[in-house]
């Protein structure tokens, strides 16, 4: 006799077996969220570091390239980490020095010129600006706005000084992160194939446009905002204004901004020679900084970046700004980088819609 199986009971169990599957699934899933924020709060630490160390990697990828063709790995490695740490802290070192020295002395040349009377008469005759002054000087204490200005200035140096040591820790983690990103570029680029839930394909899609992205904010935005505000240094320093490696410095600033750009800066400073009656060195400003800075942006950005990166000025601007109250200054290469993903993601699901849509027609 064979002995019938009760289909209850094989029902049952096959339900008892989903559900430890699910449940099983479900604290894996906790499980790994857990963990997940854990790795998160031992690596938030170092995200500036690690991501400065990962864009000078991305940029020297030709470099590395090169030099693995005909150098053992390590020492390549270490040429090229030389070569950053040369190129980047030489220059750095002498300029901070100059601006820590011209934020000194902008205080007192910041107070000086917010008290003097010689622009002031200029503009009271002006028969616009004449009431817009007149109204601002009884709505407003000028004497007390330049003690806050000028305190504003010297306030800066302090937490330059402080955060130092902050920077030098942070600097040390890129160095590291730079090694290891250069020597062991391909286990890393194996391990994000492998851990992607995505084809091969569409892996190498991502790959490629966070690269582009982060490329295209080094040579385009900063290397651009870096020219700009060099430019601008030199102007202000021919025309004699204080602090002009400051000023430069600020140029730079708004250049990397999208939308706003080096004309925040060079326009006002123009306006303010002007306004003093220095009419031939206000010319200058502002010849200088439409034919000379200006077209850096206009022609200089499309040749590095072209359209590789393929987003809107308005969703750079939300990359670059938003990456920067976010993160900080890492955040001029993460915010870009954000975007590139999610408009890379916008693009692979666009993509499988098509190829559904063209299933379900056929």
């Amino acid at each position: 006799m064979i002995a019938q199986t009760n289909p209850r009971l094989v029902i049952r169990a096959q339900q008892s077996d989903r559900s430890s599957a699910i449940l099983r699934m479900a604290s894996l899933a906790v499980i790994a969220i857990a963990v997940a924020y854990l790795c998160w709060n031992l690596i938030a630490p170092f995200i500036s570091g690690f991501t400065w160390g990962l864009t000078i990697a991305i940029v020297c990828a030709p470099l590395r390239k090169s030099l693995f063709r005909w150098m053992p790995p390590l020492s390549a490695t270490l040429l090229i980490i030389v070569a950053a740490i040369l190129l980047m802290t030489v220059p750095l070192a002498l300029a901070l020095n100059v601006l820590v020295k011209e934020l000194s002395g902008a205080q007192a040349s910041l107070n000086i010129w917010l008290r003097a009377d010689d622009w002031q008469p200029w503009i009271s005759r002006h028969r616009v600006l004449g009431p817009l002054w007149a109204w601002a000087d009884r709505e407003m204490d000028f004497g007390a706005a330049a003690q806050q200005a000028a305190g504003a200035l010297a306030r800066l140096i302090a937490p330059a000084v402080v955060k130092s040591a902050s920077f030098l820790s942070q600097a040390g983690v890129a160095l590291l992160a730079l090694f290891f990103f250069l020597r062991d570029q391909e286990v890393f680029l194996t391990a994000l194939r492998r851990v992607l839930p995505l084809s091969a394909r569409e892996t190498e899609f991502f790959i490629e446009r966070v690269s582009t992205a982060v490329r295209s904010s080094v040579y385009g935005r900063l290397l651009v905002g870096l020219l700009q505000g060099a430019l601008g240094g030199v102007a202000f320093a021919l025309v004699g204004l204080p602090a002009p490696v400051f000023w430069g410095v600020v140029t730079a600033f708004f250049s990397i901004l999208p939308v706003l750009g080096a004309p925040v800066v060079w326009v006002p400073a123009g306006l303010l020679l002007f306004m003093t009656g220095h009419w031939i060195k206000g010319c200058v400003v502002a010849a200088w900084g439409i034919a000379v800075i200006h077209p850096v942006d206009n022609l200089l950005y499309p040749v590095l970046v072209g359209g590789r990166l393929g987003l809107h000025p308005l969703a750079l601007f939300v990359a670059f700004v938003g990456g920067l109250i976010a993160f900080g200054p890492a955040g001029l290469i993460l915010g870009p980088c954000v975007v590139a993903v999610a408009a890379g993601i916008g693009d692979v699901w666009l993509v499988r819609i098509d190829v559904a849509l063209e299933g379900v027609r056929n």
